[in-house]
Formats: structure tokens, C-alpha cells, sequence
């Protein structure tokens, strides 16, 4: 099913950041399909080649990032996870856009940004997160 495939690159995604894997990274996001990505402070990055820079010059000293309720919503050859992401003792929303591009999910789209939600006590809740 897609659902636990989706589920397993947006993992994917978040070990190759805390770990700071570069190449891991580079691997995940889309070649041929348009991409784009929003870090918290940014301008939005549309290109791939300023996509992957962005993400080797945070991956340099990455911070300890944790993906928390990851919620999966599928629409066949393309799939977005909303989630939390924990960093630092701070919770960000981060929305994740995959795509199918040569039989593999791709990510084509990242933005993460702050939250007055809280994060579920539960971290592989799914349930949807109450608003402060």
C-alpha cells in the first residue's frame, strides 16, 4: 500500500536530516518533476541545484530533528505527510509533498514552519493536534 510506502521515505527524510546524510538527502528529492522547498526564515527555493546546496549547508551541523504524528494523505501518484517536527525542545509543522517519479516516491516539496499547535503526547499518534 502507499500509505506505509509514503510513510517510510518521509522517514527516510528524517534520518537523512538528523543524520546529516547529504547524499541520502540529495537521493530523496525529485530530478525531473518541479520542486520546491520553504526552511522556517527563507525564501521559498525552486530549483533543485539551490534545493540540495540548502540542505548540504544545514546538514553541515544538523540539528537533532524528530518527526512526530506524521499523518499521511494519498491521492495516488502523489501523497503529502503533515507532521511535527521536534528540534531543540520547539515544535515546527512541516508539510511533505511526494510524488511518484520512475516507480519511486520522490519528495518535490518541503515547508516547515512554527506552530501554536502542540504535539501529540503520543509521538506515532495520528490523531490531528489541538490548536492553543
Amino acid at each position: 500500500m502507499s500509505r506505509e510506502e509514503v510513510l517510510f521515505v518521509n522517514e527516510a527524510f528524517y534520518q537523512a536530516f538528523a543524520e546529516g546524510d547529504a547524499a541520502a538527502m540529495d537521493a530523496l528529492w525529485a530530478v525531473d518533476l518541479p520542486v520546491a522547498c520553504l526552511h522556517p526564515g527563507w525564501e521559498p527555493l525552486v530549483e533543485r541545484e539551490a534545493i540540495v546546496a540548502s540542505w548540504r549547508a544545514i546538514l553541515q551541523d544538523p540539528p537533532p530533528v524528530r518527526c512526530l504524528a506524521p499523518r499521511v494523505f494519498d491521492y495516488g501518484e502523489t501523497a503529502f505527510v503533515i507532521c511535527f517536527e521536534a528540534i531543540r525542545g520547539q515544535a515546527l509543522v512541516a508539510t511533505n509533498l511526494f510524488a511518484r517519479e520512475g516507480g519511486l516516491w520522490r519528495l518535490v516539496h518541503h515547508q516547515a514552519g512554527p506552530t501554536r499547535a502542540e504535539p501529540p503526547a503520543d509521538p506515532q499518534a495520528h490523531e490531528p493536534p489541538t490548536i492553543n
